[in-house]
């Protein structure tokens, strides 16, 4: 009998034959407290649900109050705060809270008041949000954070999936890992055609075009405060892996964006009218879920630095 068609004789070693699994200390199942305030784990594995938080914008935050709240959303990945805990005119000075609000829209997702931007079915015609990505990583600097309140959501459907993209690199085998952390990707914003789509006049594309060229960025970055790694190449952005050939580009995407849709490391959000959501991009990957056609969905957003 040919030597490699030998059956095995001995009891497979499980951990070699089978795909890697989450260590038991990344998963949540206990809330976290700091007065009446409360963070219940959203998911195993991503977000935390906050309760008996209100914003009242008369009084200022009590500093150990944004403290713990910071401090959720480095830990989360995202903070998903109740109806009735923000009213829907106090939630540019309640994204305020977690850094500095910056204008970040285009003609598909106009400005509504300060540096906040609407998203709104009813206007909104390019569905690039509905690939997987992190915002703005064709940037050189990035948001830190992104806020959403829902101003109205679907009855039913048009929810957000959230990938925990640091948990993601956890499932990779270290060999692995350690090359992927030695690469760098070309992000281009137009890669799934999210400039040329949001622009109808020629100026304004050409200009858009000239203020975001493609940037070459890690494939795996490390978050400044924690110091953990984050698969960064996004399914909307990721045009090449440098320095290989373009299959090996694109099997090597692949397989990153693989493991990043996960359900391991995924949750869907779903959206309830007077909610507000903040993330870590820096955290998580997300895309949202068209499965809402025939109901309205109004979104604000606060992109934060």
């Amino acid at each position: 009998m040919n030597a490699l068609l030998k059956p095995l004789h001995r009891p497979a070693d499980t951990e070699l034959h089978q795909p890697r699994i989450l260590a038991p200390e990344l998963y949540r199942y206990d809330e976290a407290r700091l007065g009446e305030i409360r963070i219940q784990p959203y998911s195993p594995i991503v977000g935390g649900l906050v309760q008996g938080f209100r914003f009242q914008p008369e009084v200022r935050t009590p500093d150990e109050v944004q403290a713990f709240l910071y401090r959720a959303l480095l830990e989360y990945g995202f903070l998903s705060f109740e109806p009735g805990s923000v009213a829907a005119g106090d939630f540019e000075p309640f994204a305020a809270l977690f850094g500095s609000p910056r204008f970040a829209g285009n003609p598909q997702a106009p400005r509504v008041g300060g540096e906040a931007n609407a998203i709104d079915s009813a206007r909104k015609k390019t569905r690039t949000n509905y690939i997987w990505h992190i915002d703005q990583a064709y940037r050189e600097r990035p948001q830190k954070f992104t806020a959403l309140y829902a101003v109205q959501a679907p009855r039913h459907g048009g929810g957000t999936l959230f990938s925990n993209a640091t948990a993601a690199y956890q499932l990779l085998d270290p060999r692995f890992a350690a090359y992927l952390d030695t690469l760098t990707i070309l992000h281009n914003a137009d890669q799934m055609g999210l400039v040329s789509m949001s622009y109808g006049d020629p100026e304004r594309l050409a200009q858009a075009r000239l203020d975001t060229p493609p940037l070459e960025v890690p494939l795996v970055r490390v978050h400044p405060e924690t110091g953990a790694r984050q698969l960064f190449a996004c399914e909307l952005y990721a045009q090449r892996v440098l320095g290989v050939p373009r299959l090996v580009s694109d099997h090597l995407l692949g397989i990153v964006f693989e493991f990043i849709k996960s359900p391991e490391v995924c949750t869907e959000y779903r959206w309830e009218t007077g909610a507000a959501l903040i993330w870590d991009n820096r955290i998580v990957q997300h895309r949202g879920i068209f499965n809402y056609a025939g109901q309205d969905r109004v979104l604000h957003r606060a992109v934060l630095d």
